[in-house]
């Protein structure tokens, strides 16, 4: 599901904000209101491959890649050099995973997040990015897949976990703590790699601006 820039205003105001900016996993011509954190999609091309400039030209799941509406990589898994990572390690060092990132910074990214995909491979997620750690809140609408939801604070602490978040539910879902960033993933993942409260993420071809402060 998806998130939007959340602030700590109450559980309804989190949910209108959420539903303005992000549809958690999330957002092209989507006629329902988009929620803040989430996934959706399901699987198929598309037989046009419309043009595009950004996701929301695109329609329910698909994701505009140079200039094309097209199926996205947590999905076919296609790897490129420059494809954004996240690995997380235990408080005393100890790699833990690592995950492939599809980016939601933009209001419309955030907005559709996973909406509407019926699947994403294990070795992938959606990694929510806010200028600044803040109260986030994010919900199931239009999600069709069960998530792990990974709260992660401005210098890449894990704050906290909701896990297997149930699908097409409207529950707002958040932890106690500020939190930068939230990464979605498959249910029940990162309970199996080991990732808890402490844990700490580390960025890798993520845009410098997007770090957390002690990478």
């Amino acid at each position: 599901m998806n998130p939007g820039m959340v602030g700590a205003t109450g559980t309804l105001l989190l949910i209108m904000a959420c539903s303005v900016i992000i549809g958690c996993d999330r957002g092209g011509p989507v006629t329902t209101p988009e929620r803040t954190a989430g996934a959706g999609g399901s699987g198929g091309e598309s037989e046009s491959a419309p043009e595009c400039h950004r996701d929301h030209h695109c329609d329910r799941y698909l994701r505009c890649i140079e200039g094309e509406c097209a199926v996205p990589p947590a999905i076919t898994g296609e790897v490129t050099e420059s494809t954004p990572r996240a690995t997380f390690n235990s408080p005393d060092g100890e790699e833990l995973a690592s995950f492939y990132l599809e980016l939601a910074v933009s209001r419309q990214e955030q907005r559709r997040g996973l909406m509407y995909r019926e699947e994403m491979r294990d070795d992938w997620g959606m990694l929510f990015i806010y200028p600044s750690d803040r109260e986030l809140s994010f919900w199931m609408r239009n999600t069709l897949i069960e998530l792990d939801m990974i709260f992660i604070d401005g210098e890449g602490v894990v704050v906290g976990i909701v896990e297997r978040a149930e699908p097409l539910t409207e529950t707002p879902r958040s932890v106690d703590g500020l939190s930068r960033y939230v990464l979605e993933i498959n249910g029940g993942l990162a309970g199996e790699v080991g990732i808890q409260a402490g844990s700490r993420m580390k960025l890798f071809d993520v845009d410098p601006t997007h770090q957390p402060t002690a990478q």
